[in-house]
Protein backbone atom coordinates (compact mmCIF):
# COMPACT_ATOMS: atom_id res chain seq x y z
CA UNK A 1 0.00 0.00 0.00
CA UNK A 2 1.32 3.31 -0.84
CA UNK A 3 1.70 5.71 2.15
CA UNK A 4 -0.86 8.40 2.25
CA UNK A 5 -0.13 11.89 2.26
CA UNK A 6 -1.65 14.66 4.35
CA UNK A 7 -0.72 18.22 4.07
CA UNK A 8 -0.93 21.04 6.88
CA UNK A 9 -1.67 24.81 6.19
CA UNK A 10 -1.42 27.57 8.43
CA UNK A 11 -0.48 31.19 7.37
CA UNK A 12 3.43 31.42 8.12
CA UNK A 13 4.67 28.01 8.26
CA UNK A 14 6.61 29.28 11.33
CA UNK A 15 4.67 27.60 14.05
CA UNK A 16 1.43 24.59 14.04
CA UNK A 17 1.93 23.85 10.43
CA UNK A 18 5.95 22.55 11.17
CA UNK A 19 4.95 20.67 14.29
CA UNK A 20 1.96 18.77 12.70
CA UNK A 21 4.08 18.11 9.75
CA UNK A 22 6.66 16.81 11.76
CA UNK A 23 3.90 14.89 14.24
CA UNK A 24 2.02 13.55 11.64
CA UNK A 25 5.20 11.96 9.62
CA UNK A 26 6.68 10.12 13.06
CA UNK A 27 2.84 9.04 14.31
CA UNK A 28 2.37 7.36 10.67
CA UNK A 29 5.64 5.54 10.81
CA UNK A 30 6.36 5.17 7.00
CA UNK A 31 2.95 4.97 6.37
CA UNK A 32 1.99 8.53 6.11
CA UNK A 33 4.32 11.57 3.70
CA UNK A 34 3.64 14.77 5.71
CA UNK A 35 3.97 18.45 4.72
CA UNK A 36 3.13 21.73 5.62
CA UNK A 37 3.09 25.05 3.97
CA UNK A 38 2.14 29.01 4.83
CA UNK A 39 0.24 31.39 2.79
CA UNK A 40 3.04 33.60 3.36
CA UNK A 41 5.67 31.55 4.26
CA UNK A 42 8.18 33.39 6.66
CA UNK A 43 11.34 31.25 5.68
CA UNK A 44 11.92 30.23 9.25
CA UNK A 45 10.74 27.79 11.78
CA UNK A 46 10.14 29.03 14.85
CA UNK A 47 11.95 27.98 17.90
CA UNK A 48 9.34 28.07 20.33
CA UNK A 49 7.97 24.82 17.78
CA UNK A 50 11.29 23.01 17.25
CA UNK A 51 11.26 23.13 21.51
CA UNK A 52 7.84 21.71 21.48
CA UNK A 53 8.01 19.08 19.11
CA UNK A 54 11.99 18.11 21.61
CA UNK A 55 9.53 18.27 24.41
CA UNK A 56 6.67 16.07 23.21
CA UNK A 57 9.55 13.61 21.94
CA UNK A 58 8.76 14.47 18.15
CA UNK A 59 12.40 14.59 15.52
CA UNK A 60 12.06 17.91 14.11
CA UNK A 61 14.81 17.26 11.35
CA UNK A 62 14.54 18.35 7.97
CA UNK A 63 11.61 21.10 8.52
CA UNK A 64 11.31 24.43 7.25
CA UNK A 65 9.10 27.26 6.16
CA UNK A 66 8.08 26.92 2.94
CA UNK A 67 4.92 27.73 0.51
CA UNK A 68 1.99 26.05 -0.80
CA UNK A 69 2.99 25.92 -4.61
CA UNK A 70 6.41 23.75 -2.88
CA UNK A 71 4.06 20.89 -2.26
CA UNK A 72 2.93 17.96 -4.69
CA UNK A 73 -0.65 19.24 -4.46
CA UNK A 74 -2.11 16.33 -6.89
CA UNK A 75 -0.36 13.73 -4.84
CA UNK A 76 -2.23 14.92 -1.36
CA UNK A 77 -5.05 12.36 -0.05
CA UNK A 78 -5.71 15.31 2.79
CA UNK A 79 -5.48 18.53 3.05
CA UNK A 80 -6.12 20.31 6.98
CA UNK A 81 -6.50 23.92 7.06
CA UNK A 82 -4.85 24.98 11.01
CA UNK A 83 -6.71 28.35 9.99
CA UNK A 84 -10.11 27.12 10.04
CA UNK A 85 -12.00 27.35 6.77
CA UNK A 86 -10.65 30.43 4.85
CA UNK A 87 -6.95 28.52 4.28
CA UNK A 88 -8.69 25.85 2.47
CA UNK A 89 -9.73 28.76 -0.30
CA UNK A 90 -6.05 29.15 -1.54
CA UNK A 91 -6.40 25.74 -2.66
CA UNK A 92 -6.61 24.91 -6.32
CA UNK A 93 -10.51 24.10 -7.76
CA UNK A 94 -10.93 20.75 -7.51
CA UNK A 95 -8.21 19.28 -5.41
CA UNK A 96 -8.64 15.75 -4.99
CA UNK A 97 -7.85 15.28 -1.37
CA UNK A 98 -10.05 15.53 1.61
CA UNK A 99 -10.27 19.13 2.89
CA UNK A 100 -10.36 19.37 6.55
CA UNK A 101 -10.43 22.67 8.74
CA UNK A 102 -9.27 23.39 12.13
CA UNK A 103 -9.39 26.40 14.30
CA UNK A 104 -5.57 25.94 16.43
CA UNK A 105 -4.17 29.38 18.10
CA UNK A 106 -1.45 30.63 16.49
CA UNK A 107 1.24 30.49 19.42
CA UNK A 108 3.55 32.74 17.71
CA UNK A 109 5.29 35.36 20.06
CA UNK A 110 3.74 33.95 23.10
CA UNK A 111 5.86 31.54 25.56
CA UNK A 112 6.60 28.11 25.72
CA UNK A 113 3.94 26.91 27.92
CA UNK A 114 1.69 28.50 25.15
CA UNK A 115 3.37 26.20 22.64
CA UNK A 116 3.40 23.41 24.41
CA UNK A 117 -0.84 23.72 25.01
CA UNK A 118 -0.82 24.17 21.23
CA UNK A 119 1.62 21.25 20.70
CA UNK A 120 -0.85 18.97 22.89
CA UNK A 121 -3.80 20.14 20.86
CA UNK A 122 -2.33 19.61 17.83
CA UNK A 123 -1.08 16.14 18.74
CA UNK A 124 -4.28 15.11 19.94
CA UNK A 125 -5.95 15.92 16.75
CA UNK A 126 -3.29 14.59 14.70
CA UNK A 127 -3.72 10.84 16.24
CA UNK A 128 -7.10 10.89 15.92
CA UNK A 129 -6.77 12.02 12.16
CA UNK A 130 -3.51 9.55 11.82
CA UNK A 131 -5.58 6.51 13.47
CA UNK A 132 -8.50 7.10 11.16
CA UNK A 133 -6.42 7.74 7.88
CA UNK A 134 -4.92 3.88 8.88
CA UNK A 135 -8.14 2.36 10.11
CA UNK A 136 -7.12 1.86 13.88
CA UNK A 137 -3.50 0.08 13.19
CA UNK A 138 -1.28 3.10 14.13
CA UNK A 139 2.49 1.72 13.87
CA UNK A 140 3.96 1.01 16.79
CA UNK A 141 6.43 3.52 18.06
Amino acid sequence: MDPLSILFICIGNTCRSPMAEAMARFMGGGRIVAYSAGLNPTGMVAEGSLWTLRELGYPNNGLKSKGIDEVPLGQLDVAVSLIGPSGLRYLPHGLAARLESWSIRDPYGDDEEVYLAVGRILEARILELVDELLDGELPAP
